[in-house]
């Protein structure tokens, strides 16, 4: 029995400091050759064996175009790349973070370029610290959650390897920049660099036109559905809430305690409330490690990739083993695997490319892979190819770390080539709502209450404005969806 899902289409809803060598990609030799995280199975093993948060995997010298087909839609949706910790420095944790120095920064409109090239962007941002409160940050010159030169490259060469692929070996994107193409980042600033970066690998300066501007799309951060859409969605923040307390969480924590221990002893905050749980720490210790800055007492590369697990469990395991997971996906994910289906269909552009957060990818593979699939490492991509068959079948492919993606249990397909019809079938049904411009009487008004188990009181009087705004605010919190 397969799950059927519904969306709304319309709705929501530099010093002289010794900075180490980061962790190097796949390609280069994996810190971690053990599969960590228990046994998976035959269709997963192969995502956890060398497992590197510090660098997601490629596409590579494997790819090939698929057969008796020729290629119609690109869409690409990758983590941003290497950043500093995004929270505040532990206590007592002296690791010093000038990574962020010169970031590279593309600018891809009246001839600005990298920072590097001769032609030069119109302004360079340099994070300082100091100051009367420096003393609560680290030192040096990265903010919390800041790119950095480690993460600006990473997005440069999984751009050259696109244009490898998709430009020099296949022949379906342009050797010249095409202006047209969709590019979509979040609010938040490590997307945008990232983006920058690899669009500057996919089309170097010289294949790029004078002139030509390339258009960034951003949402307002209450908007935003490339995270999750909690502050527009009330009932998704109390799911959010309700699993981070529960026992099905709990539970997923439980044999990793002995490597919570050994974190937190390496950290030296065992009395430190807020700073002794693998949830708060593994963020520091993996960034860390990933940055070539060290190991903290008796810590292992082992350690970090396993803490990835416990570490971002509330969130991972929120969509999957979660009591409300269905729920939460459907809150969590629709709106965003709406419009993804959507621009499946869109010949405006050939290449699409959303640059967001281990999180972003994270949601969007809980819906349509396995569930067993690792966290997303830093510079991870999903890369999603529709192909038009001789025969006018219209499928998609589908790759994570490079490979191609085992599909969830619930989709009758194989991300070798599934049918397009089957995903627009099993997620892509959209419910719109009836638009209710019209609640200018009593009547009206109370039907549409009525739909939602809502009673109307008229014995202060009746605005049908107040009353509009109302049925809104209520009919999200009763139904999860937003009527417009």
């Amino acid at each position: 029995m397969h799950a059927r899902w519904t969306f709304l289409l319309d709705l929501l809803v530099s010093a002289n400091v010794a900075t180490g060598s980061p962790i190097h990609d796949h390609d280069q030799g994996a810190a971690n050759t053990t599969i960590i995280g228990g046994s998976h199975s035959a269709a997963t093993t192969p995502f956890w064996q060398q497992y590197n948060y510090c660098q997601g995997r490629n596409i590579g010298a494997t790819w090939s175009p698929l057969q008796d087909a020729h290629m119609v839609k690109l869409q690409v949706m990758h983590r941003h790349g290497g950043r500093s910790p995004a929270s505040p420095g532990i206590p007592g944790d002296t690791t010093q973070w000038y990574q962020c120095g010169n970031p590279d920064e593309v600018v891809f409109m009246n001839m600005g370029n990298m920072i590097s090239d001769n032609r030069s962007p119109f302004m360079k941002e340099m994070t300082t610290i100091n100051g009367a409160f420096a003393y609560t940050m680290w030192q040096g010159n990265c903010d919390l959650g800041e790119l950095t030169t480690f993460g600006s490259n990473q997005l440069q060469r999984l751009g050259d390897t696109l244009r490898s692929t998709y430009v020099d070996d296949l022949g379906f994107l342009p050797k010249k920049m095409d202006p047209g193409f969709k590019i979509s980042h979040t609010y938040i600033g490590r997307t945008r660099q990232s983006v920058e970066n690899l669009m500057n690998g996919l089309y170097p300066l010289h294949t790029r036109n004078l002139g030509d501007t390339l258009t960034m799309h951003v949402k307002p951060s209450g908007i935003e559905t490339m995270l999750t859409p909690s502050s527009a969605c009330p009932k998704l923040a109390e799911i959010i809430s309700s699993y981070s307390s529960s026992s099905a969480y709990k539970e997923t924590l439980a044999p990793y305690a002995a490597l919570q221990d050994k974190l937190v002893k390496a950290y030296n905050t065992t009395g430190l409330a807020g700073y002794n749980t693998t949830a708060v720490l593994y963020d520091s210790a993996s960034a860390t490690y990933c940055h070539g800055l060290g190991l903290k007492g008796n810590l292992t590369p082992e350690d970090i990739q396993t803490a990835v697990i416990p570490g971002t469990s509330a969130y991972h395991n929120l969509f999957r083993q979660n009591p409300s997971a269905e729920q939460a996906k459907r809150l969590g994910v629709g709106a965003w695997l709406a419009d993804i289906l959507t621009s499946l269909s869109d010949r405006s552009t050939k290449f699409e490319v959303y640059s967001a957060h281990d999180g972003s990818l994270d949601m969007f593979l809980s819906v349509v892979a396995d569930p067993d699939l690792p966290w997303p490492p830093f510079g991870s991509n999903v890369i999603i190819e529709l192909w038009q068959k001789t025969n006018g079948q219209q499928v998609v492919r589908m790759f994570y770390e490079g490979m191609v993606v085992p599909a969830h249990p619930d989709l009758a397909c194989d991300f070798s080539a599934c049918p397009l019809d089957t995903l627009e079938n099993t997620y892509g049904k959209r419910v719109k709502p009836a638009l209710y411009d019209g609640l200018d009487d009593l009547d009206t008004t109370t039907a549409v209450a009525t739909q939602h188990d809502i009673v109307i009181n008229t014995t202060l009087g009746f605005h049908s404005a107040s009353t509009k705004a109302l049925l809104r605010g209520l009919a999200q919190r009763k139904a999860n969806v937003m009527v417009l």
